[in-house]
């Protein structure tokens, strides 16, 4: 009885040990395989578990999946449970590659698969049988990459255009991009195609049905070959059967799975010529037109007007550096506005970019702006251009006192005395004497003088009160300027956010911008304790000058900390609430 009573305890421990142990496995279609077939990978467990995580499928693009399914059933008295997940996988290159491990957890265990062994050969070639639907959509639907240009010049416009050659007696139902095509040191922009047109065309001498599905504006950004990775799609390829419709006689067609792919190629690079090429020379290349308009001939001392400067014409347009424009330094220039109207066509970029200048004299004087010019590279012609913009005359109307004093020279400041022609001469030995009061008031000097006393006195005062207003409202007009400038580049700053070095830039830009206009500051004068001066003299508090210290101090050491949003969106907020408490003073 001991001995019986033993086995059924063992028995029973084995069966308990069987049923918990959990089962998670990996398991393949084939393991040797072509590299234009498919590989189908299921991920197996016994129990329910959560957090499945699959491997990365290193070498291999998941072109379906993931899929999950899940199995119960009793047999004989004994429940089974089986849960799946599957991935349908393309090979990417030919080799022997590991199907990694999957984990999973099952009542706060962790299991892994074990890897599995895949090998990929050559693509197998598979049979050509006329009445075979795959042969058919083989032979009948192809994905065509045309070039515009194989050898272009670096930063010369090249259009890519996919097309989709069908057949006459085929269709295609619908398809989905697989792999999408990479433009490695290209600056790419894709052409927003809103309908599929069918046109008719030849392909290889034979008649087909096209539509371009894709076309992509490159600009090269490097010389020598670049090689373009291949587009790849998935179509649902209608192709016609031996099968005859009973009822209209007609073929029945079937759908078939079809992948396609254009193929990668080489776009050879050249580099610009380095003979005759101008000092100025920042990039640009293809055929422009250049600018510089004033909105203000004649304006009055510290009343801002603005300068913009336009370039116009086709090619790589906001992909080069600006040209420099040469300010006289009585100039007070604010930091630009760059605007773009620029529009893709087929042969590249269209439109025009300009940069709007803030400029406020801080002299009177009359003005010119020359010797302003842009350099580019024409491919057409094959050689550099250099245009000139005519010349902008501003007359600043003011107080030329310190302008024409600063320009005489010692000598000429010298106080000179007028020596009269009579200065020197003798007594005078007679007298004309005159009646006593015999000069009449009325229209003599003294009565004059009285009369337009009040008139003058009264246009003096009008006009003092006139330049005064004139002064003041300038004034404001530079700070409103400067105001307007600040918050644009302030609201910029959030659309960085993320992007740590040039959010740091934009609102240190704001802060100081604002700072020079609202309290007369100077590059020279950015110190912490210059600062502090000028802005309790004007009343700010010494919280709000802290906060402005400590976001100073933040966008200088922006290079050196790393990234931190919270701490991005916190700087944002404080250089707002900066700027409005600014406003109260």
């Amino acid at each position: 009885m001991k001995i019986k009573f033993f086995l059924h305890i063992i028995t029973f421990l084995i069966y308990f040990s069987s049923y918990s142990q959990v089962n998670f496995t990996t398991e393949v279609s084939k393991n040797q395989l072509g590299i234009n077939e498919r590989l189908k990978v299921e991920f197996k467990i016994d129990k329910d578990g959560d957090n499945f995580i699959p491997p990365n499928f290193e070498n291999f693009k998941v072109v379906g999946g993931p899929s999950q399914s899940i199995q119960n059933s009793w047999i004989n008295g004994v429940a089974s449970y089986s849960k799946s997940y599957s991935f349908f996988l393309s090979p990417l290159k030919k080799g022997s590659f590991e199907i990694g491990q999957a984990s999973i957890e099952v009542d706060g265990k962790i299991y892994k698969t074990v890897p599995v062994k895949v090998t990929i050969s050559s693509a197998i070639e598979k049979p050509k049988n006329p009445n075979d639907p795959n042969f058919i959509a083989d032979e009948n639907v192809h994905l065509v990459a045309e070039v515009s240009n194989k050898n272009p010049f670096i930063n010369e416009a090249v259009l890519v255009t996919y097309k989709l050659y069908v057949s006459q007696n085929t269709g295609v139902d619908n398809w989905s991009e697989i792999e999408s095509p990479r433009y490695i040191n290209f600056w790419s922009k894709d052409f927003d195609i809103k309908s599929f047109n069918t046109q008719n065309g030849t392909y290889k001498g034979k008649q087909y049905r096209y539509a371009t599905i894709k076309k992509t504006l490159l600009y090269p950004q490097k010389t020598g070959k670049l090689k373009i990775e291949p587009i790849t799609l998935d179509l649902s390829v209608r192709v016609p059967s031996n099968r005859v419709d009973p009822f209209f006689g007609g073929r029945v067609s079937r759908s078939v799975i079809k992948r396609v792919s254009a193929g990668s190629f080489d776009i050879d690079v050249k580099s610009l010529p380095l003979d005759n090429k101008p000092e100025d020379f920042t990039g640009a290349v293809g055929d422009f037109n250049f600018e510089i308009k004033s909105n203000k001939d004649e304006l009055l001392l510290n009343e801002s007007f603005q300068l913009n400067m336009i370039i116009s014409g086709k090619g790589n347009l906001n992909l080069f550096d600006d040209p420099l424009v040469d300010f006289p330094s009585s100039f007070e220039v604010y930091e630009p506005e760059k605007i773009s109207n620029v529009s893709l066509k087929s042969n590249g970029l269209y439109g025009s970019i300009s940069k709007k200048f803030n400029i406020v004299p801080v002299s009177a004087g009359k003005f010119k702006i020359s010797n302003s010019k842009f350099s580019f590279f024409d491919p057409k012609a094959r050689k550099y251009k250099t245009i000139y913009a005519d010349p902008v005359f501003v007359n600043v109307i003011g107080n030329y006192s310190d302008s024409n004093n600063s320009s005489q020279s010692p000598e000429d400041l010298i106080n000179k005395v007028k020596i009269s022609q009579n200065q020197f001469s003798s007594f005078k030995t007679t007298t004309k004497l005159s009646k006593i009061d015999k000069q009449i008031f009325f229209n003599s000097l003294l009565y004059w003088f009285l009369f337009f006393v009040p008139f003058s006195l009264c246009l003096i005062i009008v006009l003092i009160h006139f330049l005064i207003k004139k002064y003041k409202s300038k004034k404001i007009d530079k700070l409103k300027v400067a105001k307007k400038l600040s918050y644009k580049l302030l609201n910029e700053s959030k659309n960085l956010i993320g992007d740590k070095l040039k959010f740091y830039e934009t609102i240190d830009r704001a802060l100081i911008n604002y700072l020079k206009s609202k309290i007369n500051l100077k590059n020279s004068e950015l110190s912490d304790k210059y600062l502090t001066e000028k802005l309790s003299e004007i009343g700010v508090d010494k919280s709000s000058i802290e906060l402005l210290l400590e976001l100073l101090k933040n966008c200088k050491l922006a290079r050196y900390t790393p990234l931190n949003i919270d701490a991005m969106n916190e700087d944002y907020e404080k250089a707002k609430l900066f700027m409005n408490k600014l406003e109260n003073f």
